[in-house]
């Protein structure tokens, strides 16, 4: 996998917390993380917006 950060390779690695144990794509360069919520909420943002149009007069 390539990093959408700095074009490096990035390779699978596993965190864990005191109680949550995840897999997450991490990157040899820059260390960029990246796992499904992440990528998830970059595909949210990048999703085209609705846009509310405001009547001023």
């Amino acid at each position: 996998m390539e990093c959408p950060k700095c074009k490096g390779t990035m390779l699978l690695e596993r965190f864990s917390d005191f109680f949550l144990v995840f897999y997450a794509w991490k990157c040899l360069n820059c260390g960029a993380i990246i796992d499904r919520t992440i990528a998830k909420n970059h595909r949210k943002s990048l999703d085209p917006q609705e846009v509310q149009a405001v009547d001023v007069g």
